[in-house]
């Protein structure tokens, strides 16, 4: 058995040594967790703004939608309302950066397609883009009522 003087200081070293590891454990768990968090705000506002999209008149002849539609469903995505907000629900998120599609069969409306273009979530250590990433699809359900 060592003299107690043998021995001082490794606790000090084993704590260094174990903070390191737990601090870096900590801060990836940090990173996936908020990262996750943003995708899920943005799949449920994507989700959101395509269920919106499928039960409103669409009012356009073609499959390039007017302008007051994409407002209204790019506003639903960005704020949660169709009326223009002050704070999108992830930051950073702007109208360009949602992309809206519609579907038509046989003449006429059969689907709506939401997405978001290159959208980058900054977390802790860096940033991921999303590439058309979230993606909701709903049948459309509204009034066609084209101009």
């Amino acid at each position: 058995m060592k003299p107690c003087r043998a021995r001082k200081g490794t606790a000090i070293v084993e704590f260094a040594l174990g903070s390191g590891l737990l601090l870096a454990l900590f801060a990836g768990t940090f990173e996936i967790g908020y990262t996750l968090i943003q995708y899920n705000k943005l799949q449920t506002a994507v989700a959101q703004g395509a269920r919106y999209a499928s039960v409103i008149p669409y009012d356009s002849a073609t499959e390039t939608p007017s302008p007051a539609f994409l407002t209204a469903v790019k506003n639903m995505v960005l704020y949660g309302a169709p009326a223009p907000g002050t704070n999108p629900v992830v930051s950073g998120l702007t109208p360009s950066d949602v992309n809206v599609t519609v579907t038509f069969t046989n003449g006429v409306p059969s689907s709506i397609e939401v997405s978001l273009a290159a959208f980058p979530v900054y977390a802790l250590f860096g940033s991921y883009t999303l590439t058309g990433k979230p993606r909701v699809s709903f049948p459309y359900h509204g009034v066609w009522a084209p101009v």
